[in-house]
C-alpha cells in the first residue's frame, strides 16, 4: 500500500491540506500519515507522538500550548480522515520542518508528501525561509502543494 505523509499546522490552510489529502488517498488507494512539526524548545519530550485514528477531538480540551495545539490539530486531521474512509495514522515530531518532513518521508518511504504554503512575503521568506520550498528541493518523492490563496 502506497504511503502519503501529509504535513500541516495550526493554520487555515490546513482545512484544505486534509481535503487534498483525501482526495489522493481515496484516489490512490493509499494511507496517509499526518506529521505535525513543532519547535524542539517548546516541546516536553525527545521521542516521537504517534496517534492512532479514531478518537474524537471533541473528547479533548482545548490546547493551551504549541504540543497540546499540535496534537489536536493531528487528531482533527484524523478524524476528518477516518471520516472519508481513509487509512490513517498521526506524529507529532519535534524539529525545523523542512528536515523533520524530508527525514520522515525518507523513513517511512513516501510515495508523496502533501503540504500548503503560507504565502509569505518576500521580506518574510527571506527572513524565515520557505518550508514549502526546501522541502520541494530536497525531497526525494513528489511534493503536492496547495497554492490556493483563502
Amino acid at each position: 500500500m502506497k504511503t502519503l505523509l501529509m504535513a500541516i499546522d495550526n493554520s487555515p490552510v490546513s482545512e484544505k491540506i486534509i481535503s487534498l489529502a483525501t482526495d489522493e488517498a481515496l484516489a490512490h488507494n493509499a494511507q496517509v500519515v499526518v506529521l505535525c512539526c513543532i519547535d524542539p524548545s517548546y516541546s516536553s519530550c525527545n521521542q516521537p507522538i504517534e496517534i492512532d485514528a479514531g478518537e474524537d477531538p471533541a473528547d479533548f480540551l482545548a490546547a493551551q500550548d504549541e504540543q497540546n495545539s499540535a496534537e489536536m490539530v493531528v487528531r482533527r486531521a484524523l478524524a476528518l480522515l477516518l471520516r472519508a474512509g481513509v487509512n490513517a495514522r498521526g506524529m507529532i515530531l519535534a524539529g525545523e520542518a523542512a528536515d523533520t518532513i524530508i527525514a520522515q518521508s525518507e523513513q517511512l518511504q513516501t510515495s508523496m508528501i502533501i503540504m500548503g504554503r503560507r504565502h509569505l512575503s518576500s521580506f518574510n521568506r527571506l527572513l524565515k525561509g520557505s518550508v514549502s520550498a526546501s522541502v520541494i528541493e530536497r525531497a526525494h518523492c513528489p511534493v503536492l502543494i496547495d497554492v490556493r490563496k483563502d
